[in-house]
């Protein structure tokens, strides 16, 4: 997505998703600790849904999506994407929001959050 959004020279957009997968990386962050918990799933899954969003932060994109996950028993996992390996087909939609949207890092909460 980051090197879409600077093929096409995308400062900021959003976007959504639906589709397979084969292998996620997702986590759960946890404030007390300023820190994410990693769960790595290596299966076939359906995308229920992605949703996130792409921003600059110090002249970088940055990427920050979530998503939601069934398995062949319909159990759903869900959480913060970090990686995605498409199987099948995946669909995602993209909108440009055709105006520069900057993160920061905001101490407080250790996330680097929009400003």
């Amino acid at each position: 997505m980051a090197d879409f959004c600077g093929l096409n020279n995308i400062s900021s957009g959003y976007f959504s998703g639906i589709g397979a997968a084969k292998e996620t990386v997702l986590s759960f962050y946890d404030l007390e600790r300023k820190e994410y918990q990693d769960k790595k799933v290596e299966k076939d899954l359906e995308i229920a849904s992605l949703l996130g969003n792409a921003a600059k932060m110090q002249g970088k994109m940055i990427i920050h999506c979530h998503g939601s996950f069934s398995d062949a028993d319909m159990a759903v996992v869900a959480g913060h994407v970090k990686k995605l390996v498409v199987s099948g087909t995946t669909e995602i939609t993209f909108q440009s929001l055709g105006a520069r949207i900057e993160r920061e890092y905001d101490g407080e909460t250790g996330l680097n959050l929009l400003k």
